[in-house]
């Protein structure tokens, strides 16, 4: 049965490949239709996914000796209320839909993100304690970049540019080419068939 599996995945991936890189009419058909389906089990697994969470939180609610049963019954209302607003209302384009991101999950998201600047500030100052060369040259580039944000000192900002243009991208654009060689090298081996998740 191993055999079986890995052999459909090794074919079906080598046909996708084929289709991005070559224009052959039946090839396209192919790809384009496998690429269909696979939005299709995306959205079962997505569908998949909120009836487990869903289950999860009736039976913490259920059981009502858990300290989180509070928060799993707001899980539960929202979700609810998400999915009749979405529903009966025109979809995710209505009103409902709109008022609830603009009125409620944008404010929510804003809250998330100024509680994580604290968290992000805190850990900045553990991570840049001088005890290394390293970690010197790491607090003088923030240091420069803090003063360039501020426009009295042109010296620190024509620094602070030249800091997030030169290295900085050059650093952003290696770790870019590393994850990618390495996409490459993970689906290459999943499609000889060396890693096998799809028969485990």
């Amino acid at each position: 049965m191993r055999l079986v599996t890995t052999a459909f995945a090794i074919a079906v991936g080598m046909v996708v490949v084929f289709d991005f890189f070559f224009e052959q009419p039946i090839i396209d058909a192919i790809g384009k239709a496998f690429t269909d389906w696979a939005i299709v089990l995306t959205a079962f697994a997505v569908l998949l996914g909120l009836v487990n969470l869903l289950a999860v939180h009736v039976a913490r609610v259920v059981r009502r000796n858990e300290p989180s049963a509070g928060y799993s019954v707001i899980v539960l209302i929202t979700t609810l209320v998400v999915l009749v607003a979405g529903l009966a209302f025109d979809g995710p384009s209505g009103a409902p839909m709109s008022w609830l991101f603009t009125n409620v999950y944008a404010p929510l998201q804003g809250a998330l993100f100024a509680l994580v600047a604290f968290f992000l500030a805190t850990a900045a100052y553990r991570a840049l304690r001088i005890r290394t060369l390293e970690s010197a040259l790491m607090v003088v580039a923030a240091l420069i970049v803090f003063l360039g944000q501020i426009p009295l000192f042109d010296f620190f900002v024509d620094l602070k540019n030249w800091l997030l243009n030169v290295p900085s991208e050059a650093g952003v654009r290696g770790i870019l080419l590393g994850v990618a060689l390495g996409t490459i090298a993970t689906g290459v081996r999943l499609l000889v068939g060396l890693d096998r998740p799809y028969s485990e």
